[in-house]
């Protein structure tokens, strides 16, 4: 069954269609909230406020933008939110790590981390959604609500100051000698 579909019946009053909605794109949903929020359970939490308010607004669905783009972009906002209300109780990544000496893989995924965490927020948020989450850069651009030129800028600084940023790392664990 196609969303439209779906969302139709579910504006009816079908819950086994509202599942169905909620099964086909939680998953989705769940990736754009944690890579806003950084946090599991937070991210779990503004998925399903999403769907709460999705369900709520159901009729308001027009169909301009696929239902993945609509449920996405609430959930973006409701992410965006959360994470405004959230304290800055960040830990930092040293006191996260255990062992003087994590595995390599680990290592460098920390260092990814570290790397993306000092994006501007609209550039690190444009690089997850389009080279993490998978979303293309139009599709990107309808979610956070910005003309596709200015996704496509933002994607392409991230990477700019990623490689800057992952450059500038190598150079400090090698002395310098790459």
């Amino acid at each position: 069954m196609d969303d439209q579909v779906l969302v139709t019946r579910a504006a009816e009053g079908d819950a086994t269609a509202f599942e169905l909605i909620v099964r086909r794109h939680a998953g989705d949903l769940f990736r754009l909230a944690r890579s806003v929020l950084a946090d599991d359970q937070l991210a779990e939490e503004a998925v399903q406020d999403s769907f709460v308010k999705a369900h709520r607004n159901l009729t308001t669905f027009r169909g301009d933008a696929s239902l993945r783009t609509w449920l996405s972009s609430i959930c973006y906002r409701t992410a965006l939110d959360g994470a405004r209300r959230r304290p800055g109780n960040v830990v930092p990544i040293d006191a996260a790590r255990p062992d003087p000496r994590p595995h390599p893989d680990v290592e460098l995924r920390l260092c990814l981390e570290e790397a993306l965490g000092e994006l501007p927020p609209d550039e690190r948020e444009a690089f997850q959604l389009v080279h993490v989450l998978g979303y293309p850069r139009e599709e990107a651009a309808r979610v956070v609500g910005v003309p596709a030129s200015t996704m496509r800028s933002r994607v392409a600084r991230a990477r700019e100051r990623l490689a800057l940023s992952l450059r500038t790392l190598e150079d400090s664990v090698t002395g310098g000698s790459t």
